[in-house]
């Protein structure tokens, strides 16, 4: 590690909320559309890392160097690339998505739940998903007071991912404990918490060594900033 990089500054907890910080993800992608692709569209923002594209799920991420670069491709929330709209938001994986910590249970966000949420978000929808399809399925867990299949507004096609919002928070907590579980018409559907930006834990500025007025953030800063 060269001294002076920010891996050599900073302890780990921190390296991994700036690194989650400068990833986005991006909703509605195109099966055709490959890593090289979304490389070239969001290069013109800042230097690209890494670019994922889930095939057939409907959505991918792309991870800038740096913060800046985010920031930017975030001031133009709405992309298209290969003749589809692109949604551009923050990613909110905590602990790597998918897997979450090692040996973490079943809980697919980590075992970190975060602020409550009655809401999810749901990802990698069949094209043919509808809204009803959706609650249809997700009424198992509770009461459900809306469910949308995100559409394209031009061509009316669905961009692969929805909403489901309950009447309370506990069945979202359902929902994540069956994590890997979750089919529609057999296909495999990623879920999350949705939360809004405004109660999103933020990383604390520095928290060791006399954080003067930092004092007052006890509540809400413990999950690795989504």
């Amino acid at each position: 590690l060269k001294p002076g990089s920010i891996s050599f500054c900073l302890p780990r907890p921190h390296i991994v909320a700036l690194a989650a910080m400068s990833k986005l993800f991006l909703g509605g992608v195109s099966p055709n559309t490959t890593e090289q692709t979304i490389r070239d569209v969001f290069n013109r923002f800042g230097e690209v890392s890494d670019a994922v594209v889930m095939r057939d799920r409907g959505f991918g991420f792309v991870t800038f160097r740096d913060q800046e670069g985010a920031d930017k491709a975030l001031r133009e929330a709405t992309q298209e690339i290969d003749g589809q709209r692109i949604d551009v938001k923050p990613a909110q994986g905590k602990g790597g998505g998918k897997g979450g910590g090692g040996g973490g249970g079943g809980k697919g966000d980590g075992g970190s739940r975060g602020p409550a949420t009655d809401k999810v978000f749901v990802g990698g929808l069949p094209q043919d998903c509808s809204d009803d399809k959706i609650r249809d399925y997700f009424e198992q867990y509770g009461t459900i007071v809306d469910s949308v299949v995100m559409k394209d507004r031009e061509t009316n096609r669905s961009r692969g991912f929805g909403f489901v919002q309950f009447d309370s928070p506990d069945p979202v907590d359902k929902v994540m404990d069956d994590y890997k579980n979750h089919k529609i018409e057999g296909k495999w559907v990623e879920v999350k918490r949705s939360v809004p930006r405004d109660q999103m834990p933020t990383p604390a500025p520095d928290n060791r060594g006399g954080g003067r007025d930092s004092r007052s953030g006890g509540g809400s800063g413990g999950g690795g900033g989504g």
